[in-house]
């Protein structure tokens, strides 16, 4: 579990890095959560505190559990990111 913690702290860096680019400003952000099937899967609410996530004020976050193994979650995840970006056009 630490080093997933530790993951999660350079991951929320680089994220950080990401979303202060100019030419991304306001642009939806999608978190897949893979592998939620297995017991040893973070929780959404730890992933979001580990990416600091509840410090996006300026754009839409949503966390989308899914399993790469499966397919499961990934169209609802994508079926936001569609309904995010044509909510930001209007």
């Amino acid at each position: 579990m630490f080093a997933d913690r530790k993951r999660f702290e350079e991951t929320g860096q680089e994220l950080a890095e990401l979303l202060d680019e100019e030419k991304l400003s306001g642009v939806p952000v999608l978190i897949f959560a893979n592998k939620q099937d297995l017991l040893t899967a973070a929780p959404a609410s730890e992933i979001a505190e580990g990416l600091n996530l509840h410090t996006i004020r300026d754009r839409m976050w949503q966390i989308q559990s899914c399993s790469a193994l499966t397919g499961e979650g990934i169209q609802e995840g994508m079926n936001w990111v569609c309904k995010s970006v044509n909510a930001k056009k209007k």
